[in-house]
């Protein structure tokens, strides 16, 4: 009798173990293993002397490891080890989006053959003197370019930090999209007052940085 109540002592005591160890998940399970993330200025900066920027990761972040690039890449990695996060800056076709050879420098991006992008521009398209059909057209044969070869890529357009409300629009359309404008709202996310360059202070600080990394991931998970 007292060996068959020890005998389920013990089987009680490791489920209850068991409820509170949650077990890793397996690299098997993990939802990414390649992921492109395609920005600006934000997403990487080389250092620039003229502007008083000294760093080599996203503008006004004050170390590698805390722009919003970093910050993913810790949480895909924590999902998965083996996930390889690449990150490019895609300003030119921003500023050049008329006349911009995206098929001639992105095509690495095709061969990456990413099982996810992420989309995080905005800033550097110019809202006055916008031709928006011809930024819709010219983005919307991006993404077809992005996806030729790799149809099943999922793709998260994150709008623009600064708030252009004609390039989120368009970004919208095709593909999943979160919207970052609530956080131009709070000056806090901004770098202001840490550089004496007007440019390089309105990019995220530290904060804003993690609120943006914060907003992608949420909507990842729902994704």
């Amino acid at each position: 009798m007292k060996k068959l109540a020890l005998t389920t002592f013990l089987a009680v005591l490791g489920l209850i173990s068991c409820k509170k160890e949650k077990p890793p998940i397996p690299v098997a399970e993990a939802k990414y293993e390649n992921v492109l993330i395609l920005g600006n200025s934000i997403t990487f900066a080389a250092a620039d002397t003229k502007v008083g920027w000294l760093g080599n990761w996203g503008m006004a972040a004050s170390a590698p490891e805390l722009d919003y690039v970093h910050l993913l890449t810790t949480k895909f990695k924590d999902l998965n080890p083996k996930c390889v996060v690449t990150a490019r800056n895609i300003s030119r076709f921003e500023r050049e989006y008329k006349t911009y050879n995206y098929q001639k420098d992105f095509k690495e991006f095709q061969e990456l053959h990413p099982d996810l992008i992420i989309m995080r521009i905005g800033e550097n398209i110019e809202q006055i003197g916008l031709d928006q059909s011809k930024l819709e057209e010219k983005y919307a044969q991006l993404i077809t370019f992005l996806k030729q070869n790799n149809p099943d890529v999922k793709i998260l357009a994150a709008g623009s930090f600064w708030g252009n409300d004609s390039a989120d629009e368009i970004m919208n359309k095709y593909s999943k999209f979160v919207s970052l404008k609530n956080l131009s709202y709070d000056h806090t996310y901004k770098a202001s007052g840490l550089f004496e360059n007007y440019g390089v202070s309105e990019h995220p600080s530290d904060r804003g940085m993690k609120a943006i990394a914060e907003v992608i991931w949420n909507s990842l998970r729902e994704y």
